[in-house]
């Protein structure tokens, strides 16, 4: 009976240090569950603690699944090892990039490249957490929101007038606009992000 309290103790002590991660309420309530969950079964089947730990799963994989289940930044170590975190500049750059294609060259294909650009960085914005989400949304409205809505200003009431391109000293006072609020965001962005340290604490 004593090694089967050994066993059991170095068991939830063994998921106690996977669960390291876990805030301290989360940690002790898996634990009192886990111990629960195993008392309950030893009384039912008397001298079948091996085989109830083996039911239980590895210490790891509890962890695993607790990180996973939690959602936290502490999940960040439960992760598997080949996902990697999209670094912070690569939506901002391109958000910028995708603002000033299309006034590169009259391109369709430019067009395209430049709203799968803004789709993108849009979306990798929304998936990292480098930001809370007010922050997201700020940054967001200024560098791809405001810029659009200026964007269909034009075309609808500048371009729609006259059905041919206006005066070059607007148009270009537009790009410098769009480029400027862009700019504004991804800065904005860039000055709130979260370093890597600051997401696994």
């Amino acid at each position: 009976m004593k090694t089967d309290e050994t066993s059991v103790r170095d068991y939830l002590a063994a998921v106690e240090r996977e669960t390291s991660m876990l805030p301290p309420a989360a940690r002790q309530e898996l634990i009192a569950d886990l111990g629960e969950h195993i008392e309950v079964a030893l009384a039912e089947r008397p001298g079948s603690t091996r085989e109830i730990l083996d039911e239980m799963g590895d210490p790891r994989a509890i962890a695993a699944t607790a990180f996973q289940e939690l959602g936290d930044g502490a999940g960040a170590k439960a992760r598997k090892p080949g996902r990697r975190r999209s670094p912070v500049w690569l939506p901002l750059v391109l958000l910028l990039v995708s603002t000033v294609l299309p006034y590169l060259a009259r391109s369709t294909v430019l067009n395209w490249i430049a709203i799968a650009g803004l789709v993108s960085g849009v979306v990798i914005i929304f998936r990292a957490r480098y930001w809370t989400v007010a922050e997201k949304w700020t940054g967001v409205a200024l560098a791809f929101i405001v810029p659009l809505v200026i964007k269909v200003g034009w075309y609808v009431f500048v371009l729609a007038d006259d059905g041919s391109s206006a005066d070059s000293a607007l148009r270009w006072s537009v790009v410098a606009l769009t480029f400027i609020v862009t700019l504004a965001g991804t800065g904005y962005l860039w000055r709130t992000r979260r370093s890597a340290n600051e997401l696994i604490s």
